[in-house]
C-alpha cells in the first residue's frame, strides 16, 4: 500500500476523532471527550512520524 494513502487514512481518522471528541467534550462529558482528543492525537503523531521519516 502506498505511504501517501496510510498517511491521509491516518490524517482522516484523526479529524474524525478531534470531531467526535469536542463533541463530546461540550455535550456529554468532559473526561470521556479528553479521552479521545488525546486518542486523535496519537494517531497524528503516528502520521507526523511517517511523513518525517518515510519520503
Amino acid at each position: 500500500m502506498n505511504i501517501k494513502k496510510i498517511r491521509n487514512g491516518l490524517n482522516l481518522l484523526f479529524i474524525i476523532g478531534a470531531v467526535v471528541g469536542m463533541t463530546l467534550f461540550y455535550a456529554y462529558n468532559r473526561e470521556t471527550g479528553t479521552y479521545v482528543i488525546l486518542a486523535s492525537m496519537v494517531i497524528k503523531f503516528i502520521e507526523s512520524a511517517l511523513r518525517m521519516t518515510v519520503k
